[in-house]
């Protein structure tokens, strides 16, 4: 089992579809050969190439926590996580780093990821046993980071594509139209949000980003 398209998998939820990327696969694959454990049933299963395609319905009793995943005999230990609910956001790197260019030096990029997190067992946010479940499409966008005062740095260090999640930073400086004539560097919040199914409220997580020279 080389990896999954998804690394977590509701509780409640019916007719979950779920791919596993194999190799050397077994010519033929019936559902009783894959196995979640307890609460989780496989209803469907096929095999194409090296990618199985499953259809998976889990108990609304199952228990939340990691899972390992028994393909025809093989174990890959952990290789999902069942959660019963989207607590958190958060971006991965926490904080990244960018450098200005394309006049004079080469431009830095700088990509992020939006997880979804759950609390897990002692329900409290941001302590070990919190839950890693999925990485998410997320709407991202740049906000101040309260560094210097009204220097403005979003307006000038550059923007993050909201489909790719990669930020580009601007071009090289001085820039005659930022006070002093500054260079386009600066700090900023690079931040997602993400409303989980079934929510009303979205969720919101943040990094930290220095575009520097």
């Amino acid at each position: 089992v080389v990896g999954l398209d998804h690394t977590a998998l509701r509780t409640g939820g019916a007719g979950q579809a779920l791919k596993i990327y194999v190799a050397n696969p077994p010519a033929a694959l019936a559902p009783r050969d894959l196995d979640l454990g307890p609460g989780v049933t496989v209803s469907a299963a096929t095999v194409a190439g090296e990618v199985i395609t499953a259809t998976v319905d889990v108990a609304a009793t199952a228990a939340v926590g990691p899972r390992s995943l028994v393909v025809a005999g093989t174990v890959k230990p952990g290789a999902l996580t069942i959660y019963d609910k989207v607590d958190a956001l958060r971006v991965t790197p926490t904080w990244n780093m960018s450098r200005v260019g394309g006049v004079v030096f080469p431009k830095m990029l700088a990509r992020f990821d939006a997880w979804t997190y759950n609390n897990g067992p002692d329900k409290k946010p941001g302590t070990a046993d919190d839950l890693r479940l999925d990485a998410v499409v997320a709407g991202w966008n740049v906000e101040e980071y309260k560094a210097t005062f009204d220097d403005e740095d979003i307006k000038f260090v550059g923007a993050i594509d909201a489909a790719t999640s990669v930020f580009t930073p601007n071009v090289d400086g001085p820039n005659p139209q930022r006070k002093g004539e500054r260079n386009n560097m600066g700090d900023v919040w690079i931040v997602a949000n993400y409303t989980p199914p079934g929510a009303t409220t979205p969720l919101k997580g943040r990094s930290h980003l220095l575009v520097t020279a």
